[in-house]
């Protein structure tokens, strides 16, 4: 137990001291140990009870806490003392002072026991669920764990209160509504921050007592963790026991990039939760969306940086979605996979305002970034695919279009399919239309540039002065080389589906790095 901890359980039951010397001292005491003669050594974890005749001399160099009933004693000049002196009043009983003791110092041995067993667990690699389920036998209580937005992080299993409140919650895995309005209208998580210990409150709603911490990463909370007092009555040791076994949540927690990196990030956990479980049902995620006031509208898109749209710029990750963040007003944001993800919601007949895409190309193109765009998408439940989709637009983008700084999966669908495809049959280039092999054979006999013109007529069929203004030729040119790409590659061009099946052969040479 800590030094503090006792000095303050001891004040409860009216054992008041006066303390000299180091008061910095605050060490974990596991024995308490009577003074009868003077000590050639002493022990940091002990705490000795001496009277005044028998406390060592102040220069002792040890950081050692003792225990005297006498007062009138001359406690001065352990002043400057390394060790610290703690003087009861003499008139207490030594029999009832000493058995006290000796009772908080064999509830921290519990605690130890227990923390042993709680450490392996946490070691053992086997995650959050099989930390809780060891904890709930050593507590004999069952455990949740919630994050800050009110989702089920881990909750015991084979402890299931005889409550149809926990029930319903357990079975949609999120505190329902009138939880929430419970947890707010009592102040429960700013009671619990300010408590900075276990803090016990009574839920009415249950009818049952609970024991509430923070859960924490570098400081800044990121959930917590509660102990119904269903199956017993807490024990006098749980608060304090809690209170470590808290802290043991924070780093099986931290181990997890999504909570290590998006600390306080309001929201960020549900979009998580969509990425990371494809076809989720989701009603309940949108329920706790609206109870705390943020609404949906009837379109998404994804916006992605991956590690590739990130890795030649100076900027961190956090710097980035910072600045991102207020490019993107009322976005939900996350650091996935060392991902940048945004989810961007829009009624229908909306996208991103040219103002937003101006401000993000410019702040892209400036600090060295990437970023993919998903197609828009209705059904939060098809979020995972979506992310797949921003991811993909800007790996393929990277290797088609290095200079771009912005990447529409649209404009790269077909190219992910013949990656797809690649990936069963690495001969893809026989895929390519003859014709449109012939004519670059041709070209690269003879010097000529009937690939380039073939690729301006495709982008901009029946549109002969678009096509000559882009090559910089004049019609008459366009329509010489038109008639000797004809003869060339045995093609009219006057079919739609001629002009499909070129345009996908282009498609292929571009992703073959065969022209630009």
């Amino acid at each position: 137990m800590e030094y503090i901890q006792l000095l303050s359980k001891l004040k409860e039951q009216g054992y008041c001291a006066q303390t000299y010397g180091n008061r910095r001292l605050n060490p974990d005491l596991i024995y308490a140990r009577i003074l009868t003669g003077q000590n050639q050594a002493y022990s940091p974890s002990t705490l000795y009870l001496a009277p005044a005749h028998l406390l060592p001399e102040p220069e002792l160099d040890s950081p050692i806490v003792l225990f005297c009933l006498e007062q009138s004693a001359d406690f001065d000049r352990y002043e400057k003392s390394a060790f610290q002196v703690a003087a009861f009043d003499s008139g207490i009983s030594q029999g009832e002072f000493l058995n006290f003791i000796l009772e908080c110092l064999t509830e921290i041995q519990q605690i130890t026991a227990g923390m042993h067993l709680l450490v392996n667990a946490l070691f053992s690699g086997n995650g959050l669920q099989y930390l809780i389920d060891t904890a709930t036998n050593i507590f004999g209580n069952p455990i949740y764990v919630i994050d800050l937005q009110y989702k089920y992080l881990a909750m015991s299993d084979g402890i299931v209160p005889d409550n149809i409140f926990f029930q319903e919650e357990s079975a949609t895995g999120y505190i329902s509504e009138t939880g929430i309005q419970y947890i707010t209208r009592n102040h429960l998580d700013e009671k619990v921050q300010q408590a900075n210990h276990a803090y016990f409150h009574y839920n009415e709603l249950v009818q049952k007592g609970t024991l509430i911490d923070a859960v924490e990463i570098q400081g800044v909370c990121i959930g917590h963790v509660m102990m119904l007092e269903s199956e017993h009555a807490f024990y006098d040791f749980d608060k304090e026991f809690f209170h470590r076994f808290s802290k043991l949540i924070s780093m099986e927690l931290q181990k997890d990039s999504s909570f290590r990196q998006n600390k306080g990030v309001m929201y960020s956990y549900f979009l998580i939760d969509l990425i990371k479980h494809p076809k989720k049902h989701t009603n309940d995620i949108l329920e706790r969306l609206k109870a705390m006031g943020y609404h949906l509208k009837e379109t998404f898109y994804l916006i992605a940086i991956p590690t590739v749209g990130y890795s030649t710029s100076d900027l961190k990750m956090e710097v980035i979605l910072e600045r991102m963040r207020f490019i993107l007003s009322g976005s939900i944001y996350v650091i996935y996979e060392n991902t940048i993800v945004f989810l961007i919601s829009r009624n229908l007949n909306q996208r991103l305002s040219d103002y937003e895409m101006s401000q993000l190309e410019n702040y892209l193109k400036t600090n060295s970034l990437k970023a993919g765009i998903s197609n828009f998408y209705q059904n939060l439940e098809d979020t995972a695919c979506f992310y797949q989709q921003a991811v993909s637009a800007v790996l393929l983008g990277v290797k088609l279009d290095p200079a771009s700084s912005v990447y529409y999966f649209s404009d790269y669908y077909l190219y992910k399919m013949l990656e797809t495809l690649e990936k069963e049959d690495p001969q893809i280039q026989f895929l390519i239309q003859p014709g449109l092999m012939k004519l670059y054979l041709y070209d690269k006999e003879h010097g000529t540039d009937f690939m380039d013109t073939i690729i301006e007529f495709l982008k901009h069929p029946g549109q002969p002065g678009s096509i000559a203004d882009a090559l910089h030729i004049h019609k008459n040119t366009l329509l010489y080389r038109m008639g000797k790409i004809r003869q060339i590659t045995g093609c009219n061009f006057t079919e739609g589906e001629e002009c499909m099946n070129y345009n996908l052969s282009v498609k292929i040479m571009k992703y073959l790095h065969l022209i630009e």
